[in-house]
């Protein structure tokens, strides 16, 4: 398997990333997690995507894909993990098809105490005793119905809620016909 990446040691959208020293890292940080490890870490190698609880080592916050592509001027899941690892420094982001409804959403990693107070517009947090849909730490591929699109790299790099917030807010206002009115 080949890899391919920014020039900076990130994997690209649509490339699969041979399993790395990071991707077990991730595997085994998100694996804590999970009620059964090994019934997910065979779930992650079956199907590339597993049930984890978060709520202690992280929470998560699904922003519809429509704000997060009106904020960031782009229109399709492949091109956005630049930008969104530029926005949201790094924090951990995989996309997920029909989260809401017939759109997709992003589902950003973020602390258990900030999902637990998140009250943002165009995005709801991961309740924190229900189970969540995450993907295999190598799936990058664009195209299957949950990938990373900013992988894990540092189990403790999860998303400050102010860049989240001012993403959020941006596509909502955007969306809306509000950017730009106070």
């Amino acid at each position: 398997m080949t890899s391919t990446d920014d020039g900076i040691g990130h994997a690209v959208a649509g490339v699969v990333a041979a399993a790395t020293e990071d991707s077990r890292v991730a595997e085994r940080w998100l694996l804590e997690t999970a009620m059964f490890p090994q019934a997910a870490k065979s779930d992650w190698a079956n199907d590339g995507t597993t049930f984890l609880l978060p709520g202690t080592r992280f929470g998560a916050v699904a922003v519809r894909a429509s704000l997060v592509h009106a904020a960031l001027l782009l229109d399709d899941p492949a091109t956005c993990g630049p930008s969104l690892r530029k926005r949201l420094r790094g924090a951990p982001i995989f996309y997920q098809a029909n989260q809401f409804g017939r759109e997709g959403a992003y589902v950003v990693l973020v602390s258990a105490d900030v999902a637990a107070q998140w009250d943002v517009p165009g995005s709801v947090a991961h309740h924190r005793g229900a189970l969540l849909e995450v993907p295999a730490p190598d799936r990058v591929r664009a195209g299957t119905p949950i990938w990373w699109v900013v992988p894990v790299d540092d189990p403790v790099q999860l998303c400050a809620p102010v860049p989240l917030a001012a993403l959020v807010k941006q596509g909502f206002d955007a969306v809306n016909g509000r950017l730009g009115r106070p």
